[in-house]
This record gives structure tokens, C-alpha cells and sequence, in this order.
């Protein structure tokens, strides 16, 4: 079976220039005309014009989510273990909230079979097909994500999502109350990938939804990777631009696969 998809993201207002534009650009350009667009910036105004192309704002279309950022932005134990910890992000839940809530509300307005998040610091550098997605996106899984079981959550640049399963609303509903309902307290950090980890091994624990890790070592033969995502079958067709490289590629120094293409070399 021939799945549909969808794919989706997120920029802040300050990373248009710098990487989110080229980033669209690269998901317009490179990916099917037929998978539709659904991108969330902060700003509006931030847009480039395409056929089966969407742009919404998460403030707008998500009321709880500005209801969860006024009350987490004033959190004290939230302030409180930021100031402390050595990795001040992973307890920014206000940052890493605005990808979630893209995700629940596009989940909600998508009529495809497969819902993929890209994050807008990666860039798509050669035309993608339909057959590949149905291949790195199975329909026997509800999540195709990238594990990293050294760093002890997944790498969230490119997850997928099946829709059509019967457990896809159940899986969204448990996500959104790690934030209406503060859940997210109860675990080790508050990213986006800490959330989504313990709704998907717990969905997966009790049988209702299986998934797919590109990082399992079927590509490279081992797990061991520093930047998993472009040392798995991803890096066949998508760069995720980390740290000070946003703004052109992934170090050499990252690659373990040797890959021909012009935008490695």
C-alpha cells in the first residue's frame, strides 16, 4: 500500500534568516508536490508561497498552549532547575513546547496517512520520493523515530506518525497532558524527546503501537553515532544543521558514512 503524508515544523521568529528559511525552501523544493506542508512560524509574515502549503501559528490555533507557557514560563522549580543544571536546556519546556503543540494541532488538521515532523535546522538536499517515505515511515509502525541509547532519549529531528492507527488519538491525547496537566515534571528532563519517549515506551509496553528506530544499527552496523540522524538512511537525503553549523552543513568530523553527493563534499 502507497501511504499519504504530511509533514510539518516549527521556527522562531530570529531563525527565519539564519537557517528556517532554507529549510522550507529545501521541504518545498525537494519534497513531493503531494505531501502537504504544514509549518507553524511565530511570525506570519515569515512565508514562501507553494502549492499544498500551510501556515498557521501555534498561539493561535492552540489556546492551551499559551495557557501551558504563561504558567510554566512562571514556574519556580521550572526556574529553579534551569539555574542549576549543567544542561540548561533539557529543562526549557517553554522552548521545546512550541514542536509538540505543532505536532498535536497538525495531527489534527491532517488528512494523510502519516504525519513527519522535521526540525527547521535541517535541510532536504536532493529530491525525496513517495516510494522512500513509505520505506523510512512503515505503516506497521506508528512511530519511526531515532534512538540514542548512549544520551538516554531519542534524537527528535525527524519523527513520523501514523495517523491512521487506531491508536493515533490516544497517543496525542497522552502527549498533550504531559503539558495541560504538568506532567512533565515527573520525568528526568522536559524536552520534547524526554515526553515523547515515555509516551511512546509505554504505548509500545503495552502493545498498542510499534515502532521503527533508525538508529538500531541496520545502517551503520552499530548505534555508537554522536549525530545519528545524519548517519542513518536519512543522511541519504536531509542534513540536520546542529550548533554553529546551522547556517551551512554537518562537520566532516560527525560523519561515519561516506556519502557522494555534492552537499557532503
Amino acid at each position: 500500500m502507497t501511504q499519504t503524508f504530511s509533514v510539518v515544523t516549527t521556527w522562531g521568529d530570529q531563525h527565519w534568516d539564519h537557517h528556517a528559511k532554507r529549510s522550507v525552501q529545501s521541504i518545498i523544493s525537494q519534497w513531493p508536490k503531494q505531501v502537504a506542508k504544514f509549518f507553524y512560524p511565530d511570525n506570519l509574515a515569515q512565508q514562501i508561497q507553494a502549492p499544498n502549503t500551510n501556515y498557521f501559528t501555534v498561539a493561535k490555533e492552540q489556546p492551551a498552549f499559551n495557557e501551558f507557557k504563561t504558567r510554566a514560563s512562571n514556574d519556580e522549580e521550572v526556574k529553579e532547575k534551569m539555574n542549576i543544571s549543567k544542561n540548561a536546556y533539557e529543562y526549557d519546556v517553554v522552548r521545546f513546547a512550541h514542536k509538540v503543540f505543532a505536532v498535536l494541532d497538525a495531527s489534527q488538521k491532517c488528512t494523510t496517512d502519516q504525519l513527519i515532523w522535521i526540525d527547521a535546522d535541517t535541510v532536504t538536499y536532493k529530491p525525496i520520493t513517495i516510494e522512500w517515505l513509505n520505506h523510512i515511515a512503515p505503516e506497521h509502525s506508528f512511530t519511526t523515530f531515532i534512538g540514542r541509547p548512549k544520551k538516554g532519549y531519542s534524537e527528535c529531528g525527524f519523527v513520523s506518525y501514523n495517523i491512521s492507527s487506531p491508536y493515533s488519538k490516544e497517543f496525542f491525547t497522552r502527549w498533550r497532558s504531559y503539558y495541560v496537566k504538568d506532567l512533565y515534571k515527573n520525568l528526568n528532563a522536559y524536552t520534547d524527546c524526554h515526553t515523547y519517549d515515555a509516551v511512546r515506551i509505554k504505548m509500545k509496553e503495552e502493545q498498542k503501537i510499534q515502532d521503527n528506530d533508525l538508529n538500531d544499527g541496520r545502517f551503520l552496523g552499530y548505534r555508537g553515532s554522536k549525530h545519528p540522524f545524519v548517519n542513518s538512511e536519512l543522511g541519504d537525503y536531509m542534513d540536520h544543521l546542529k550548533g554553529e553549523r546551522k547556517d551551512i552543513q554537518s562537520s566532516v568530523k560527525d560523519m561515519k558514512v561516506k556519502r557522494q553527493d555534492e552537499h557532503w563534499q
